[in-house]
């Protein structure tokens, strides 16, 4: 094999490599579709007369975007953001996509009630997965409404809104 066929097999595998290692990266929940998810959700309360905050995590439960209505009082950052980080760091583990269900799956089990001790969870329903595909890439948490299915719902809309981008 002549050195310049060598050289362009070289090349040609690094190419093939790099575009495998590309592909198979993980993808990341940017600033601006958390920021988007987070602006809906609050917009979603906000027209049911909910005065609420938003948190939105990353994969690591790590902040990516937080907004809080001006009316809304100051628990509501907190509980967002431990519904928020309940799910993105016990959803994956338990299977579950809504914290409404790990909630429910949780209170099953007498033995979880330990996870309450757990610094930063907080095992209320408010919370959605954000996926890309099967891929965990972050969580939105509402806290505020009267009911946590309410703040679920609204999470689930700041979801939907950039669903067409998380693909």
């Amino acid at each position: 094999m002549t050195f310049l066929r060598l050289a362009s097999l070289v090349v040609l595998t690094l190419c093939a490599s790099v575009a495998q290692a590309q592909s198979a990266a993980p993808k990341e929940l940017s600033a601006l579709l958390a920021s988007q998810a987070a602006a809906e959700a609050l917009t979603s309360c906000d027209k049911l007369g909910h005065k609420i905050s938003v948190t939105v995590l990353d994969r690591n439960g790590l902040t990516r975007a937080v907004l809080k209505h001006e009316r809304a009082t100051p628990h509501t950052l907190d509980s967002s953001r431990g519904k928020a980080y309940t799910i993105v760091t016990l959803g994956p583990i338990f299977k579950k996509d809504l914290q409404s269900e790990l909630v429910a799956q949780l209170a099953a089990n007498p033995a979880a009630a330990a996870l309450t001790s757990v610094p930063g969870i907080l095992l209320l329903p408010g919370a959605v997965l954000i996926k890309s595909g099967d891929e965990v890439i972050g969580s939105i948490g509402v806290g505020g409404a009267p009911s946590g299915l309410v703040d679920e719902g609204c999470a689930k809309a700041g979801v939907e809104k950039i669903a067409s981008s998380l693909k």
